[in-house]
């Protein structure tokens, strides 16, 4: 008898600690300051060397005054009697001016090889309509009581999947205002955490992939957007 109630304690004491195995060494302040290292503690400053030919804005709203704010949810619990999933996850947002600096920055960079030419005096204002700011930090924990409880976790980053939209104007010499709006898919995907491999580890892989992204959706718009001017 005291064995049964030891055993269906240990069951309970393991179920409620269940989803805190994961949340335990990560908290959103520690994942705020962490991003905030990696971007120096400052948000991206514009390219001094600016061309004088274009212009960016953006109608993202910023609900990020920091470089990033981090929220813990535990999105789904599945309680069976045999088994027990958990989908915890820290949403980290980022705050849309680092993708819109880096947006410009890379135009500008792209505009010494053919933009400049191709505007010929024109100027082109862009406006950033929608880019991918956050990512997802999430843990699906699964657990199966057959005798003995067996658990497994499966630990990934999951990108923002929002495309790049960005919509122009072209003034000067016979644009006559030509408008437009260009869409750029966004081809990022879920990415596992590697054994052993720590949540630092992970997130800083994460922004360096995030930084790639964000060049090579600017290198498809910028090349879309020859073709329509």
């Amino acid at each position: 008898m005291k064995k049964n109630k030891f055993v269906r304690l240990s069951l309970w004491l393991l179920i409620l600690s269940f989803p805190m195995a994961f949340s335990s060494c990560l908290t959103s302040a520690k994942m705020d300051r962490y991003v905030s290292e990696q971007f120096n503690n400052q948000l991206p400053k514009e390219d001094k060397k600016r061309k004088a030919d274009f212009n960016v804005t953006s109608t993202i709203a910023s609900p990020v005054k920091d470089i990033s704010v981090t929220v813990q949810k535990t999105n789904k619990v599945l309680p069976l009697i045999v088994y027990w999933q958990y989908d915890y996850r820290h949403t980290c947002t980022l705050n849309p001016a680092i993708a819109i600096t880096q947006f410009s920055n890379a135009v500008n960079s792209l505009a010494t090889k053919g933009l400049s030419q191709k505007l010929n005096g024109r100027h082109l204002d862009l406006t950033v309509e929608e880019a991918p700011n956050a990512f997802a930090l999430v843990d699906k924990s699964h657990m199966i009581w057959v005798i003995y409880a067996f658990s497994w976790d499966k630990i990934y980053m999951e990108p923002d999947f929002k495309n790049l939209v960005v919509s122009y104007k072209l003034t000067g010499n016979d644009a006559a205002g030509k408008t437009g709006t260009i869409t750029v898919k966004n081809t990022a995907q879920n990415k596992d955490k590697r054994f052993f491999q720590s949540w630092k580890s992970a997130t800083s892989e994460y922004l360096a992939d995030y930084n790639a992204t964000i060049n090579n959706m600017t290198k498809s718009f910028v090349s879309q957007l020859m073709e329509e001017l």
